[in-house]
C-alpha cells in the first residue's frame, strides 16, 4: 500500500516545491520601492547620527533603492530610468537574468530539473508495478486520479509566470496530466466497469480528448497541441474498432490518419489551430505517413500517397516553407522507392531500381529550384513563422 501511493508524493513534492519556489521569489525585497525611499541627508543632519537600529535601513545608504533615489535627486538618471534598473536587478536577483534580460532560468538548470523529474516519477513507477496486484480497486482508480489533479494544479501554479521555463514546465506538467487521465479511465473501463477492450478504448479517446480540449483552451501551447492530437487519433481509431461488426480493413486506418491530418493541417492554415506552424506540420506528417499504414495491403493507397507528397512539394514553394518541402520530398523519396522495388525488383533488380529513383529526384530537384526561383521573383507571401 505505501508504494502504491509513492507517484502521488512524488508529484506532491514537485508540486510543493514550485509553489515554494514562487513564494520566495515573490518576497524578493527591494529595488521598486525607490521612489518611497527617503531623500538622501543634508550635510548638517550627516553631522550628527541619528540612533537607528543596526544595519542598513531600507532606502538608505547602502541599498539600491537608496541609491537610484539619491541619482534621481541629482538629476543624474530619469524616473524612467531608475524603474528599468530597479525591474532588472529584481528580477537579476529573482533568478539570474541575462544580459539581454529574456531568460532567468539557464537550459542547463532546466534540463537538469526535467532529468531529476524524470528519475523520481520512474523510481515511482518500478515501485508501483511492484505493489500494484496488492492493491484495492479504488486504490488503482485513486492513484492516477489524484496524479492528474495534482499536475494540473501544479500549471495552475505557473500559469501567470512569464518566464520561458516555466511555460515550458506547464505544458509538460499537463500534457502528463492527460497521460494520468488515460491511466484512470483504463483502470475505471477494465476493473470497474469490466467493458470489453474497443468500447474500453472509445472512453480513453473520449476522456482524453475532452481533458486535452479544456487544457489547450486554458493554454493553447505545442504540448497541449501534441496531447489533442494524439487524443483525438485514439478516439477515431477505437470508434472504427468498435463501430465495425468484423475487423475493419486496415485502408479504413490508413485513410482515417489521412483525414486527421488534413483536417489539423487545414486548422493550421487559417490560424485556427495554436500554434499554427505546429499545426501545419503535425497535419502534413499524418497525410504523409497515413497511406504507408495500409500501403502492403492495398496497393491503390499508393496514388494519394504521391499526391499527397506531390502536393506539399508544390504548396512549399509559393510559400517558401522549407520544412513542407523536406517533408513532401522524404514521403516521395520513400513512397517512389517502395514502388520501384515492389514492381521492378525482378526485371530490372535494386540497384537498377535506385537509379531509376535518383535520376527522378534529380528531376524534380532541377523542377523544384527553377519554380522556387521564379516565386521568389514574384514575391510570394509566407506563412506565420515558427513562434
Amino acid at each position: 500500500m505505501i508504494q502504491g501511493i509513492i507517484p502521488v508524493l512524488v508529484i506532491v513534492a514537485i508540486v510543493g516545491g514550485i509553489s515554494v519556489w514562487l513564494r520566495r521569489r515573490g518576497r524578493v525585497a527591494g529595488a521598486e520601492g525607490w521612489r518611497d525611499a527617503p531623500p538622501a541627508a543634508s550635510a548638517d543632519s550627516q553631522r550628527i547620527p541619528a540612533r537607528r537600529p543596526a544595519g542598513p535601513a531600507p532606502g538608505g545608504p547602502g541599498s539600491l533603492a537608496g541609491d537610484l533615489a539619491r541619482w534621481v535627486g541629482a538629476g543624474l538618471i530619469g524616473p524612467e530610468d531608475a524603474d528599468a534598473i530597479a525591474t532588472f536587478e529584481q528580477a537579476r536577483v529573482a533568478g539570474a537574468v541575462g544580459a539581454g534580460g529574456e531568460r532567468r532560468v539557464s537550459l542547463l538548470a532546466e534540463a537538469l530539473g526535467y532529468v531529476g523529474v524524470v528519475l523520481a516519477l520512474a523510481g515511482a513507477g518500478v515501485g508501483v508495478g511492484h505493489a500494484w496486484d496488492d492493491l484495492p480497486t479504488w486504490a488503482h482508480l485513486g492513484i492516477p486520479l489524484a496524479a492528474t489533479v495534482l499536475l494540473v494544479a501544479g500549471g495552475l501554479l505557473l500559469r501567470k509566470q512569464e518566464e520561458p521555463a516555466f511555460e515550458r514546465l506547464m505544458g509538460v506538467l499537463w500534457m502528463l496530466a492527460v497521460g494520468t487521465t488515460a491511466w484512470a479511465l483504463v483502470v475505471f473501463g477494465v476493473e470497474v466497469a469490466d467493458l470489453d477492450a474497443e468500447p474500453s478504448a472509445v472512453l480513453v479517446g473520449a476522456g482524453c480528448t475532452a481533458v486535452a480540449v479544456s487544457l489547450w483552451s486554458a493554454r493553447r501551447s505545442g504540448f497541449q497541441q501534441t496531447a489533442l492530437l494524439g487524443s483525438i487519433h485514439v478516439l477515431v481509431i477505437a470508434g472504427i474498432l468498435w463501430a465495425s461488426a468484423d475487423e475493419p480493413p486496415v485502408w479504413w486506418m490508413a485513410v482515417a490518419v489521412w483525414a486527421i491530418g488534413a483536417i489539423w493541417a487545414t486548422l493550421g492554415w487559417r490560424n485556427l489551430m495554436e500554434p499554427p506552424w505546429l499545426a501545419v506540420g503535425f497535419g502534413c506528417l499524418g497525410m504523409v505517413i497515413g497511406p504507408a499504414t495500409g500501403l502492403g495491403e492495398y496497393e491503390w493507397l499508393l496514388a494519394p500517397a504521391l499526391l499527397t507528397a506531390a502536393g506539399l512539394m508544390a504548396v512549399s514553394i509559393p510559400t517558401r516553407q522549407t520544412p513542407l518541402l523536406a517533408l513532401g520530398t522524404v514521403g516521395a523519396f520513400g513512397y517512389i522507392t517502395w514502388a520501384v522495388v515492389h514492381y521492378f525488383q525482378d526485371s530490372l533488380g535494386v540497384p537498377l531500381a535506385l537509379v531509376i529513383v535518383g535520376a527522378v529526384f534529380l528531376g524534380l530537384a532541377v523542377l523544384a529550384g527553377r519554380l522556387g526561383t521564379r516565386e521568389a521573383r514574384r514575391g510570394a507571401p509566407h506563412l506565420p513563422a515558427p513562434g
